[in-house]
């Protein structure tokens, strides 16, 4: 487990610091030459610590907590990967001691530019660290789109094969990307808008036939693989445990669950759809601005404030505001908040936030994320309309 830690200067730079146990050429290598894609390293103050900066930063985590990734994004972000790691060669920098859990691989959006923190004491074999990166992948995967769930699949299994090599996996990468590229790429956007989600399958009764939707599916199954559909394959390949099903007590990201937005059926393959249950909630936790005539209610957790559309849950269209701001999450019946390594940082009641810090909330707690101020109420009335 990484002895970490997070620090916000009164500069307002944020950084990681990570334990150091001894001297090593890699951590003066780095500085000095900075390796394209690797995070930079800062001289410590102390010799305990290797000191890397990480202002502003997105996690692949924070990024893809409540957005499915597609093919597109999944390539960028792995082919970054890989890329990065095989230049790292030129300066003697180990592939085992690059760090691939989803809360250290930052990206640059929205190019999806990737960047890894090297920690020279980690020492996991890389092969390891890839498996298990494609586990988390695979529970991330966009399951409208086939091309992306036949690309992690393919690489995953690759993995799986004794004696894999980088250069393995880079050439079953560029292979995958290759062979999934569709041949016209405008058509293909339009068919991803037009299909609709897996989970939405209905079935007529009263003809006994498949609607659209699930013929369409059962279609991409007979593509991707005659005679056993790709769904049951990932099942009894992968595990089940990925598909939304985590092990008990192991959430697909270290340190705090997870909510998927892929809402996973309970059986692949069913041709019903239930309603288990419809909860309406008139009584919110709210944010009043403090500045105009606004309000946002807090009706779903985790909920994400920033200035990124299709990403956040609220927009807040300030260009002081970082893409990827804040959350709020609930425990019980209690609300936290916590900040994302935002640029301008989160403030409430005057105390800035650190990184991964997170503060109960009260009524009428202040909150500023960088210049635009909310007053928190714990119950407020949900206008309906």
């Amino acid at each position: 487990m990484l002895e970490e830690e997070f620090r916000k200067e009164s500069d307002g730079r944020t950084y990681l610091l990570l334990k150091k146990t001894k001297v090593t050429f890699e951590e003066e290598m780095i500085r000095k030459t900075e390796p394209t894609g690797v995070l930079s390293m800062v001289r410590p103050e102390r010799d305990d610590i290797y000191k890397y900066e990480i202002t502003g930063r997105k996690s692949l985590a924070v990024t893809f907590e409540r957005v499915p990734m597609n093919a597109e994004q999944i390539e960028k972000v792995l082919c970054g990967i890989l890329d990065i790691i095989e230049g790292g060669k030129e300066y003697l920098l180990s592939e085992d001691n690059y760090i691939l859990l989803p809360e250290h691989i930052y990206l640059q959006l929205p190019e999806y530019k990737v960047t890894l923190c090297y920690y020279p004491e980690y020492g996991v074999p890389f092969s390891e660290q890839l498996g298990k990166l494609f586990e988390i992948l695979l529970n991330r995967v966009d399951y409208r789109e086939e091309r992306a769930i036949a690309m992690v699949y393919a690489l995953y299994m690759q993995l799986q094969e004794p004696d894999v090599t980088l250069e393995r996996i880079r050439s079953k990468l560029k292979e995958q990307v290759q062979s999934l590229k569709p041949e016209n790429p405008v058509r293909e956007k339009e068919r991803q808008r037009e299909e609709p989600e897996f989970r939405y399958v209905k079935y007529d009764e009263s003809t006994g036939r498949k609607s659209v939707a699930e013929e369409k599916r059962a279609k991409t199954e007979r593509k991707a693989s005659p005679g056993t559909s790709l769904w049951e394959r990932l099942r009894k390949e992968v595990g089940a445990k990925i598909y939304g099903r985590e092990e008990k007590g192991k959430p697909a990201y270290a340190g705090e669950a997870v909510s998927c937005v892929c809402d996973t059926p309970s059986e692949w393959g069913t041709t019903h759809t239930k309603v288990l249950s419809v909860k309406k909630e008139s009584i919110s936790p709210a944010l009043r601005s403090a500045e105009r005539e606004e309000k946002i209610f807090l009706t779903k957790f985790p909920f994400y404030v920033g200035s990124m559309p299709d990403y956040m849950d609220y927009v807040i269209d300030k260009d002081t505001v970082s893409r990827f701001h804040a959350k709020f999450m609930k425990q019980g019946e209690q609300v936290y908040l916590m900040d994302l390594n935002s640029t301008n940082g989160t403030r409430v009641n005057g105390r800035e936030l650190n990184v991964r810090d997170r503060v109960l909330l009260a009524e009428g707690d202040r909150i500023l994320f960088a210049d635009a101020e909310y007053i928190f109420s714990e119950k407020e009335r949900v206008e309906k309309g």
